[in-house]
């Protein structure tokens, strides 16, 4: 697993260490896979909050894809969400 946002580098590891994060975190600070993900947002917030789950084949499983301003989905929700994929 792993994430990533348009924060660059060192403001990632900041929030890495103060959250326990636990899988990498990578930078798109271009906004290149935002854009190729369809969830290039506006400049005020560069990108929707967005969850894909690919897997080893490179299949796309699931797609959430809140509006420019969402929180996450539920931790529960996408666990449950994730056990719908076998």
């Amino acid at each position: 697993m792993l994430g990533i946002s348009p924060q660059d580098v060192d403001s990632h590891e900041l929030w890495i260490a103060k959250e326990n994060f636990p899988f990498a975190l990578l930078a798109d600070v271009d906004l290149e896979v935002a854009s190729s993900y369809g969830v290039k947002g506006n400049r005020a917030i560069p990108v929707k909050r967005s969850v894909f789950v690919i897997d080893s084949a490179g299949i796309l499983r699931y797609r959430y894809e809140g509006t420019v301003k969402a929180i996450f989905k539920k931790p529960a929700a996408l666990a449950k969400e994730l056990r719908k994929i076998d």
